[in-house]
């Protein structure tokens, strides 16, 4: 298994709409192959912070799916957003309990 964060910075003015276009498109991801749990996050002390925190079977399949986002749009949307680069971060889950 594999857990991807998702780091985002979100433009401040722009938040409640990226929000609501954000969460219409979770349970795509959510039902997508190899997803089994997906979730956005924020935190009070960074207001313009969103992480996406999400569970894959793989990697592989967690770039399967990026690639479709890419390619139906997604991506491209998401930039008009953010006033940074998203940062990924991939982590093995070695033991589970």
């Amino acid at each position: 298994m594999v857990i991807v964060n998702l780091q985002l910075k979100v433009i401040p003015d722009k938040r409640q709409a990226f929000l609501e276009w954000f969460h219409g498109l979770l349970p795509d991801t959510r039902n997508y192959d190899g997803c089994s749990e997906v979730n956005a996050c924020s935190t009070a002390a960074e207001p313009e912070a969103v992480d996406v925190i999400s569970k894959w079977k793989s990697q592989e399949k967690y770039d399967a799916y990026l690639a479709w986002r890419e390619e139906e749009g997604t991506l491209a949307a998401l930039d008009e957003f953010l006033t940074e680069e998203p940062k990924f971060r991939f982590l093995t889950v070695d033991q589970q309990f």
